[in-house]
């Protein structure tokens, strides 16, 4: 009997532990991708909850400015 590993053998070990590091690899950028779309799905739904609650309560546009304009904005028009 002939215990070394060459030719076919090795070759069949190398592959198997290059394929499993391609699944492996794969897996985790799945993983980070899904988390990424999750993380920017909740940010973009938070703004948009941020600025409606703002929006209700300061109907108009104007934030509590006594001219009636935002800081740095051109002058409204009467």
């Amino acid at each position: 009997m002939n215990n070394d590993y060459s030719g076919l053998a090795a070759g069949l070990g190398i592959g198997a532990i290059i394929f499993g590091l391609v699944i492996y690899l794969g897996t985790l950028a799945l993983i980070l991708w899904i988390g990424y779309l999750i993380m920017r799905t909740a940010v973009k739904n938070g703004i948009l909850r941020a600025d409606a609650e703002r929006a209700a309560r300061h109907p108009g546009g104007t934030y509590g400015v006594p001219g009636g304009s935002a800081p740095g904005a051109p002058p409204m028009r009467q």
